[in-house]
């Protein structure tokens, strides 16, 4: 049995196809997360979450369940990065009434998850030049 709500936002990730990694804090200042579409090896399209090495499991089931909710929800927001990848702020925004952020907090509730909020920032990732 799935005893956290991290591990069944994992089961439901992995049932849906979309890859769940960590990304060093070092690297990624400022982002709890980065979600994007890209392609894998074989050419195929390929969902992914990269989760930030140093979040507690509330703040990564929450981050989880967003970047989740981002790639079922509304995936065309990903259209506003050139690469396809976009970052998930740390901060917490207010509860949204609507989009990702209340899908978000519907997934942590069927997960036993009681978050004040399943909100975050999106950013668009400038590469380093």
């Amino acid at each position: 049995m799935l005893s956290t709500p991290v591990a069944r936002l994992l089961a439901l990730a992995m049932g849906t196809g979309i890859r769940v990694f960590d990304v060093p804090a070092a690297r990624s200042v400022g982002l709890a997360a980065l979600v994007g579409v890209g392609s894998d090896k074989d050419g195929e399209l390929q969902c992914s979450i990269g989760l930030t090495d140093d979040l507690d499991d509330d703040l990564r089931a929450d981050v989880l369940a967003f970047g989740l909710a981002v790639l079922v929800g509304t995936p065309e927001i990903l259209d506003e990065s050139p690469d396809g990848v976009l970052g998930i702020s740390r901060q917490r925004l207010p509860q949204a009434d609507n989009g990702p952020g209340n899908l978000a907090w519907h997934m942590l509730q069927m997960c036993g998850r009681e978050s004040p909020s399943a909100t975050f920032r999106l950013m668009i990732i400038q590469p380093n030049e």
